[in-house]
């Protein structure tokens, strides 16, 4: 770090690291050298009873030693107008993280096979790729590369959604928070991610499981229900992760559900529990297929997640309200409301309607176009419900919510006034004319 910019961040790297003026070894970034004083930062993240000792060798030269990558700055880029949804992964690893080996022709190589419309590159700690997704960005009219960071604390991972710049990870540094650190990344104008909240594996996976009491969960923007590699029956991080959700939605809070693959090696030798691109996908309502519209989706609470994959089956949730319809991240106003599930290409599987983190009604689907209607109440405090499509038992793909604002329900004059002020009229004539009948004649 010189200057008071990190030039980048090597976690997981044990081969030496270049800093040069027209590139930099993978995970850091290229410029100039300032002459002044520069810092050596170490991440103490597992260290043994016995403790550690490390030495630092520093070699000056002045040639270069790299051959320069293609960079550029960020241009923005719509690859496809309209709305509609568009399938993604929300957390991919290139070589720019210390412990990735996936190059980027490989990422786009396996996302285009999965026929995804857009990725994140999730770095951890660095955006040294945001300058290589610009570069290729142009030559890629079928995949839109979506600039992040995985930020990467020793008390949980979240994703910088939009990133732009380097967020200080360095939980506990004179006072740092993760209170803080979410704040700078919304101030950015990115959007914040718990990732794999419940992932909790000890030292196998040093801060995976989210553990940051001062979290500001209102100022979050999604949780990552599903990480990597999903098998129907091993769900073991899946429903703590989605009780999380729940609870934080209970305390106010509006998150959007996605999932991420978490994947480092672009597919291969990935072996028995890691997983490939894709797996799980995100499915965003977007206006258009761009960076600024997926994060206007995520952030609108637009989201289904297929938590095995591109081809798991479609779900669509939608509020019928009065003569509108009302989708996914939407309110819909009443003391009853009557909500329609749509899947296609689920035939077999069970549908479960999930009312404030409850399983309130189910239906088996059996055919591959279905659609169900069911009505559900309104709670004074107001409500939201989603949809599991499952095998019976484990979700195979969960939507985020359609919100419920409460109404009171109009008494009948009220309705007779506003509504059937014909009909009304109407009695009052028929009544008069029978009293004139019924009146004796002189």
């Amino acid at each position: 770090m010189g200057t008071g910019r990190l030039r980048g961040w090597g976690g997981g790297l044990t081969e030496p690291t270049t800093i040069g003026v027209d590139d930099s070894s993978r995970g850091y970034l290229p410029g100039s050298i300032a002459p002044g004083g520069w810092q050596l930062v170490i991440g103490k993240a597992n260290i043994a009873d016995a403790g550690a000792h490390y030495t630092a060798d520093l070699t000056f030269r002045d040639a270069a030693t790299l051959m320069p990558r293609a960079r550029a700055p960020f241009s923005p880029t719509v690859l496809r107008t309209g709305a509609g949804w568009y399938k993604g992964d929300f957390h991919v690893h290139s070589r720019e993280s210390g412990d990735a080996a996936a190059t980027f022709d490989e990422i786009i190589a396996l996302a285009r096979a999965r026929h995804l419309d857009f990725v994140v590159l999730s770095d951890h700690n660095t955006v040294s790729q945001h300058g290589l997704i610009a570069a290729v960005q142009p030559s890629l009219p079928d995949l839109l590369l979506v600039r992040g960071i995985e930020v990467t604390t020793y008390a949980g991972h979240g994703g910088a959604l939009g990133a732009t710049a380097y967020v200080d990870h360095r939980i506990g540094l004179d006072g740092r928070t993760a209170a803080q650190l979410i704040r700078d990344v919304n101030a950015q104008g990115g959007l914040f991610i718990v990732n794999h909240p419940a992932l909790d594996l000890g030292k196998a996976c040093i801060g995976c499981a989210w553990r940051h009491a001062d979290t500001p969960w209102p100022e979050v923007g999604a949780i990552e229900i599903q990480t990597g590699n999903y098998k129907v029956g091993i769900t073991l991080f899946t429903q703590p992760s989605l009780d999380l959700w729940d609870a934080q939605l209970d305390a106010g809070a509006r998150l959007a559900a996605v999932g991420g693959s978490d994947d480092h090696r672009a597919g291969m030798d990935t072996g028995g529990s890691a997983s490939e691109i894709g797996s799980p996908t995100t499915l965003v309502w977007a206006d258009e297929l761009s960076e600024a519209a997926i994060l206007a989706g995520v952030r609108a609470g637009r989201t289904t997640v297929a938590l095995r994959g591109p081809d798991d089956p479609h779900v669509e949730l939608t509020a019928i309200d009065g003569d509108q319809r009302l989708g996914i991240g939407d309110t819909a106003t009443g003391s009853s409301v009557t909500v329609e599930t749509h899947v296609t290409g689920g035939n077999g599987q069970v549908l479960f309607l999930v009312e404030d983190g409850v399983e309130t009604a189910q239906a088996t689907v059996d055919r591959d176009d279905w659609t169900r209607r069911f009505e559900v109440p309104v709670r004074p405090s107001g409500s939201r419900v989603r949809a599991h499509l499952t095998d019976g038992v484990d979700p195979i793909v969960v939507t985020s919510h359609v919100w419920l604002a409460y109404a009171a329900p109009k008494s009948g004059c009220e309705v007779g006034r506003e509504g059937n002020f014909g009909l009304i009229m109407l009695a009052m004539i028929a009544g008069i004319a029978l009293i004139s009948r019924l009146r004796p004649q002189r």
